[in-house]
Order: structure tokens, then C-alpha cells, then sequence
């Protein structure tokens, strides 16, 4: 048998463990999915096989298409890239926005 101060801080310290570690691992996930799902549409990993290979866009094995095709993926990968790091940055951000929330709502006291 437990005792009875003991069950209120189970239930606490489960609060903080959902609070804390809980939902921001949900929040990656999430972030995750949606580059995961980006991906399957934007295909970085392999615009990057093909910039680097300097495969050209549309057929045209003349330089002028190699030198196209490595521009326009060059740029697309850049691109792609910074949307990337945009996703992670929001999500990241909506952590730390999670785990600043109880400063937020109830606010800075100095005299605690």
C-alpha cells in the first residue's frame, strides 16, 4: 500500500513527464511526417544524385542542357533545402514555445 502523499506526486510527476518530454516528442514526430511527406513530393535526395551527376533535366545531352539542368537543380536543391530548415525551425520553435508556455500564462514573478 502506497501512501497517500506519495499518489499526488506520482500523479505530478507524470504531469511533467507528459508536459516535458511527451509532447514535444509528439511536435517531432510531426515535423518528421511533414518533411516526409514534403519530400515525397520535392525529392532532395535525389535532385541532389542528379545535380551531382550533372544529369541533364529534359533529354537534352548537349552542354548547354548538362549546364541548365545543373542550375535549375542547384537551385531547386537550395531551396529546397532552406524549406527544410524553415519546417525544423518551426517546429523547434513550437517546443520551446510548449516549454515556455506556464512562464507565459502566469508570468515572470521577482518575487518568488
Amino acid at each position: 500500500m502506497t501512501p497517500v502523499i506519495l499518489v499526488p506526486l506520482k500523479q505530478i510527476l507524470k504531469f511533467l513527464e507528459w508536459w516535458a518530454v511527451e509532447v514535444p516528442t509528439t511536435i517531432l514526430i510531426g515535423v518528421k511526417n511533414v518533411l516526409i511527406d514534403f519530400d515525397s513530393g520535392i525529392q532532395l535526395v535525389a535532385n541532389f544524385q542528379l545535380w551531382i551527376a550533372v544529369e541533364p533535366m529534359f533529354g537534352d545531352y548537349t552542354w548547354s542542357g548538362r549546364t541548365v539542368g545543373f542550375l535549375i537543380r542547384g537551385l531547386r536543391v537550395i531551396m529546397t533545402l532552406f524549406v527544410y530548415i524553415l519546417i525544423v525551425m518551426i517546429g523547434l520553435s513550437l517546443i520551446v514555445g510548449w516549454w515556455l508556455l506556464p512562464l507565459i500564462l502566469f508570468g515572470l514573478r521577482n518575487n518568488i
